[in-house]
């Protein structure tokens, strides 16, 4: 009986004694946990609160900016991929729906940028810039942050000022003044008085720009390289390398001083254009002070208006000016916005005119030989010279002569076919025919962009930057007749004799002669096709006398 008895007892005794064992282990266990989960919500905490005192929360606020950027990364791509999968191109469909996505894909982007600041509004705008590449959805959307600028907190500009001159800002000048008269992706600009009493004005960057930008350039060529590894058709990494070194040269404002006065040194030679000068004692590489210019921006008319100037004149003077840094020297402003190139009264003449060149952060160095083989590239296109043409354009290596003539007039280099033949009327037949030109030197003009060398995009868009103001000036010059002449300029022979002279002169003659006549033949045919719309014989076609590329 015992027998029997004792291994149920045995078993029944055994489990009793582990459960009690079992009972007591719980409190021990959850209060380990307990004390984990405390130490490490202190950390948390701590680092935090650390972070805050030390670095104004720079980590935590770089962790988070990576954190959106990765999740709008992610999502875009997912979106890519499941709104195109079993999609393939040329079916219809896949064409129809790739917009939509480009679009919400550059939403997400813009919102991002938006909301992370500083790095990314910048390499945003620097994206939309290369819109011969980038789809129109996100140009036109990205475009957007042209004007933005971070939100700064207040008491920024003299805690840096504090910290890179040891003194407020009220004391280092005779006044200073905290409102901004400009501000930008990387800086706001100030007004102040020096101790000697010179009206200066004062680029001040904005105090944690230098701190985030390894971090913040870390995360966007990480996400644009897993973005790489997941779409292969993705090719646009380079735009976000060839970022990545003219952003490091605008963080630092005294290699903008230089280029500022190395830019006043090559125009000098021309009364009509004027860069600020640099003071240096009161600039560092976070602090940019140069002489204060009271004028007004070149495309605001009215203000031109009221200083009664002309023009005609403004724009010779800026096509003069940056054709001579094209062809000439070689060092090329690459942004000459409206906002940064002023008009005012010639202080020495009132009754002249005067460029004002600002903002000289970027620039492009064109090598003497690519200046060289563009100009003569150029007095090729004015000789009617085909075979030196397409010489002279492989050597810039643009394989399509023809095509790279027209993107440099705007223009189509010949006026042949029907739209050069006069009648009283165009038929249907002829204005398809156009049409159909216009249409195929479009596709023809984007694929040589594609396949252009960066050097010579930069050209392209400093010059339909210029462009656009005459055009909003209502295009009162002959642009192509004015870098013409620039580009002969610059291939002047540098000895002085007098069968240099002699040559010089017949050349400039001839050189003269074919402009006008070119000049004339365009502006006949211009006006006949005006003029057959103006009395009701055709409908509009000024478009397609005219190539307008925004690069």
């Amino acid at each position: 009986m015992a027998s029997r008895i004792w291994p149920v007892l045995n078993l029944t005794l055994r489990r009793c004694f582990h459960s009690a064992r079992a009972l007591k282990s719980v409190p021990r266990k959850r209060s380990v946990a307990r004390r984990f989960a405390y130490g490490l919500t202190g950390s948390i905490v701590g680092a935090a609160a650390y972070d805050g005192l030390v670095n104004e929360l720079e980590n935590i606020q770089g962790a988070q900016r990576f954190l959106r950027s990765f999740a709008i990364g992610l999502s875009i791509s997912v979106d890519y991929a499941w709104s195109l999968k079993g999609l393939q191109e040329g079916d219809g469909v896949y064409e129809s729906i790739l917009p939509e996505i480009h679009l919400r894909s550059a939403k997400k982007l813009l919102n991002g940028c938006l909301a992370n600041g500083g790095l990314y509004i910048k390499i945003g705008q620097g994206v939309a810039a290369v819109n011969h590449i980038i789809p129109k959805e996100y140009v036109d959307t990205l475009r957007q942050l042209e004007d933005r600028c971070l939100t700064r907190k207040p008491g920024e500009v003299r805690a840096l000022f504090m910290k890179d001159y040891g003194v407020p800002p009220e004391e280092l000048f005779s006044s200073f003044q905290y409102e901004a008269i400009a501000a930008a992706s990387l800086a706001q600009v100030f007004r102040a008085v020096t101790k000697q009493g010179e009206q200066v004005a004062v680029k001040v960057q904005y105090a944690d720009l230098r701190k985030r930008f390894d971090g913040d350039l870390r995360t966007i060529m990480f996400l644009q390289k897993m973005v790489a590894l997941l779409h292969k058709n993705y090719n646009f990494g380079w735009i976000i390398d060839d970022l990545q070194g003219t952003l490091r040269e605008e963080l630092d404002f005294i290699h903008e001083g230089k280029n500022a006065e190395r830019c006043a040194k090559d125009l000098a030679q021309f009364d009509f254009v004027y860069v600020p000068k640099v003071l240096w004692n009161l600039t560092n590489e976070r602090i940019l002070t140069t002489e204060f210019i009271d004028g007004c921006k070149v495309s605001d008319r009215e203000a031109i208006n009221a200083m009664h100037l002309d023009l005609t004149e403004i724009d010779r003077q800026l096509f003069t000016a940056f054709g001579q840094q094209i062809f000439s020297t070689g060092f090329v402003h690459a942004d000459p916005h409206p906002g940064n190139v002023f008009v005012r009264k010639d202080p020495t003449n009132p009754r002249h005119m005067q460029l004002v060149l600002l903002d000289h952060g970027l620039y492009e160095q064109l090598a003497p030989g690519v200046r060289e083989n563009l100009a003569r590239f150029w007095e090729a296109i004015v000789l009617r010279d085909h075979a030196a043409m397409q010489r002279y354009s492989q050597a810039l290596n643009v394989p399509d002569y023809r095509t790279f003539a027209e993107i440099l007039l705007q223009r189509p280099l010949e006026l042949k076919g029907r739209s050069n033949t006069f009648s009283t009327r165009l038929t249907e037949q002829d204005l398809a025919y156009m049409t159909r030109q216009a249409k195929e030197h479009f596709d023809r003009i984007m694929g040589t962009l594609r396949a252009m060398p960066r050097n010579l995009i930069l050209v392209i868009r400093n010059l339909n930057t210029i462009r656009s103001i005459a055009r909003d000036h209502g295009d009162p010059i002959d642009r192509p007749r004015i870098l013409a002449r620039c580009a002969l300029a610059a291939l002047g022979p540098t000895r002085r004799n007098v069968r240099n002279f002699l040559w010089v002169t017949f050349r400039k003659l001839r050189f003269e002669f074919l402009l006008w006549r070119q000049s004339f033949h365009y502006w006949i045919i211009s006006n006949y096709l005006k003029l057959l719309t103006r009395v009701g014989r055709s409908p509009d076609t000024s478009h397609l006398m005219n190539i307008n590329i925004d690069v």
